[in-house]
């Protein structure tokens, strides 16, 4: 299709989300983003990894064991078809397959074959205990989930109670004594020995297909952990080998040192035919390792590495560290992945990947990287706060990705990360160009949100920064008309503007009167309306701005991100929010004091938990906007529409009708009014679908032409006003 006939049949069929039809959006990897030496980041919509649990499972039954990452802090799945490229890395985001995950699952999940079907089971927290769910991949409707047991129960002698874990003490799943089935190593209540679940279906049933599980009477490996710091006071110990009736009543005041958070890891670290112990644990950023020295049957811990591995780069995080044994590089040996379990700690130095260099019999780790598939990706640290802005001045919008914060090695800094729109024909891409665009994280500023308008009237775009404390702070460009933008701190604290705290600045025409407002979204989930009275004096309107408000019913908090555009059909209004949707809401033009009406608070079922954070754009060129949303874990999500939706030119009510030509139009726009008296004044605006004026031009004739040559391509709405008149149609500018 010619350039030209495309854009044309583009334009007929322009929508964002239109009135007629609903548009579907779905998460989209065919947009590019490249590294800075120009490699192609394969996950980098993935959504970022902030405290990352990892599980192995074949996705796509080829054959080849794909990798499921699990944020447990906002229960995002993040799943990865593993492509199998020998001794390399190379999973890539596989956004189909998040469907197919129970929606339920809650702190952390595991899998392990416990019917021996040759596929990966999925456990999840449940309750105080763990729940199964089987996978049923075979059952020849793709990768399909099952609930088997809601509860894993075992035995203390004949009373059964519930396996004991919590949301932050994930146990280990393995076949512990080799028998051929399922048993599960956890941490007691008090959280300072490992309780052995033996499963005896094997012995009993003759399968694996049950969890016929006792609790055997000892603490497992005869040690205990600490109270102070994560490492062990080896056997021998009080109370074990066997436990009293009731062992958190009357073991010792040494050995209740209760906590919450610990991660059990356990494989045969020696090819001895038993099982060693890494263990990640609150108490300190360590790995803690175990080694077993007595039988399959009767473990025996004899010696303790909290350093793991000294004899290498030790692996720490600032919070619990993960420890997960995993083939991470397709050479057939089992690697360590160390990632960090809370989400208080590292957010982007915060999977460590040590390779095996030998075997899986004397497995001898080496570092490679504490950025393990979070550099793959577009991911900023904590909170990924988006917006689309023309940077340097090329036409194309770029991509500039803010943040909450950053932790590195604990120093909180926010940041600005700049990727270029370097499209090119039907190539459509990114490249990242910086991780501190303007080296904004020397103002101190923490919690960054963008927006964009000439607010020192010097026709060019200023750039206002929204910060953690409400605060709002202003950045003028200094550039040159028509070079890329540079900004400086002009005015910290603008206009004295606060609204509490977590201020989500749009700088929007509101009114339709020609002049940029402001809208700032908050903490407490409201929108605050400020009116442009002229000279970008913001005048305090509201904060109750169409009656929104994101926050659910006993939240703390809603976090509202406020994004108002035109559809070609008048104003619409999405809302990021803390629940991780987006709310979706109408009925706005000529109802400025009243409240709008909520069409969707679940739009499009968009769901970025948590905290997601709206932009739009046409990212991929097809006269359709997309939206990216960025949200909690610091990473960002392409949502694309594959549909479209003929709509009319015309906008809304008309009070009068003009005609303008061409349309598409290339240089020169003509505007033919009706006829007018002598009396009448009118006024035509060229503006873009964020509200932006990109034209101002008084009418004196009834036919008038306007020179548009240097409005960059793209879907506009042209506004004639005058004498308490107004009428709008879109316009596409080739």
């Amino acid at each position: 299709m010619k350039l030209r006939h495309w854009l044309i049949s583009l334009f007929c069929g322009f929508s964002f989300l239109g009135n007629a039809q609903t548009q579907t959006f779905y998460r989209d990897t065919l947009v590019h983003v490249m590294d800075v030496n120009n490699q192609q980041l394969y996950n980098a919509w993935g959504g970022g990894l902030n405290s990352a649990v990892f599980a192995e499972m074949d996705l796509n039954n080829d054959g080849i064991m794909d990798l499921v990452a699990y944020s447990s802090s906002n229960n995002r799945i993040i799943p990865m078809i593993n492509k199998g490229v020998y001794k390399k890395s190379s999973y890539v985001y596989a956004p189909e397959f998040v469907s197919k995950f129970p929606t339920d699952l809650d702190g952390w999940i595991k899998s392990f074959d416990y019917d021996n079907d040759g596929d990966k089971d999925l456990f999840t927290y449940y309750n105080a205990s763990l729940r199964c769910y089987r996978n049923d991949i075979n059952a020849g409707q793709g990768l399909l989930f099952t609930l088997v047991v809601p509860q894993l129960y075992t035995h203390y002698g004949t009373f059964p109670t519930n396996i004991y874990c919590s949301r932050v003490n994930m146990p280990e799943l393995s076949d512990v004594d080799n028998d051929g089935d399922m048993d599960v190593l956890a941490f007691s209540i008090s959280g300072s020995w490992i309780e052995h679940h033996k499963n005896y279906s094997m012995d009993s049933l003759g399968n694996p297909n049950g969890f016929l599980m006792y609790n055997i009477p000892q603490c497992w490996g005869y040690f205990a952990l600490k109270g102070t710091y994560n490492s062990a006071d080896l056997p021998p110990i009080p109370a074990c080998p066997f436990l009293p009736a009731n062992p958190i009543a009357d073991l010792s005041d040494n050995l209740q040192k209760k906590h919450a958070g610990s991660v059990l890891c356990v494989f045969d670290s020696d090819g001895d035919g038993d099982k060693d112990v890494l263990n990640g644990d609150v108490l300190s950023p360590n790995v803690l390792y175990l080694e077993n020295c007595g039988t399959s049957d009767s473990a025996y811990v004899c010696s303790q590495d909290s350093a793991f591995p000294s004899y290498n780069v030790s692996a720490t995080m600032l919070d619990v560290a993960a420890p997960f044994y995993f083939d991470g590089n397709n050479d057939g040996n089992k690697d360590l992945v160390v990632s960090n379990f809370f989400d208080t700690g590292e957010d982007y130095k915060n999977v460590m990947l040590y390779i095996n260099t030998t075997n899986n019999q004397t497995n001898v780790f080496s570092y490679s990287t504490n950025e393990w598939l979070v550099n793959e990706m577009v991911e900023v640290g904590t909170g990924a706060h988006p917006v689309f802005f023309d940077v340097n001045a090329d036409g194309k919008k770029d991509l500039l990705v803010a943040n909450e914060y950053r932790s590195d090695a604990g120093v909180l800094t926010s940041k600005i990360a700049y990727y270029v729109n370097a499209s090119t024909g039907s190539d459509f891409k990114f490249q990242f160009v910086t991780a501190d665009f303007d080296s904004l994280s020397l103002t101190g500023i923490i919690g960054i949100s963008l927006t964009f308008g000439d607010v020192d009237g010097d026709n060019d775009d200023d750039m206002i920064v929204g910060d953690a404390s409400g605060n709002i702070h202003l950045f003028s460009n200094v550039a040159t008309i028509g070079a890329p933008a540079s900004f400086v701190l002009t005015t910290p604290n603008y206009l004295g503007i606060n609204v509490g705290s977590n201020a989500t600045p749009q700088l929007v025409d509101v009114d339709r009167d020609g002049q940029l407002d402001l809208l700032l979204g908050e903490r407490n989930g409201n929108i605050n309306y400020y009116h442009n009275n002229g000279g970008f004096v913001f005048a305090f309107v509201t904060a109750n701005f169409g009656g929104v408000n994101v926050r659910k019913l006993n939240s703390f908090a809603g976090f509202s991100v406020p994004y108002l555009f035109d559809n070609g059909s008048g104003y619409e209004l999405l809302v990021g929010s803390l629940s991780g949707y987006l709310y979706h809401y109408n009925n706005i033009d000529g109802n400025l004091t009243g409240n709008f009406n909520l069409a969707d608070s679940m739009f499009q079922n968009i769901y970025e938990p948590q905290r997601c954070y709206p932009a739009a754009s046409d990212v991929d060129g097809d006269g359709k906007f997309d939206l990216v949303v960025g949200n909690a874990c610091g990473g960002v999500v392409l949502y694309s529409q594959n549909s479209v939706l003929s709509v009319d030119n015309s906008i809304g009510n008309q009070d009068f009708n003009f005609i303008a030509y061409p349309n598409p139009v290339s240089d020169e726009l003509t505007i033919k009014l009706p006829e007018r008296s002598s009396k009448e004044n009118y006024q035509v605006k060229i503006t873009d679908l964020a509200g932006r004026v990109v034209v101002n031009y008084a009418i004196t004739t009834n036919i008038s032409t306007l020179d548009v040559k240097s409005i960059q391509p793209g879907v506009y709405i042209c506004t004639i006003i005058g004498n308490g008149k107004i009428a709008s149609q879109k316009i596409m500018k080739l």
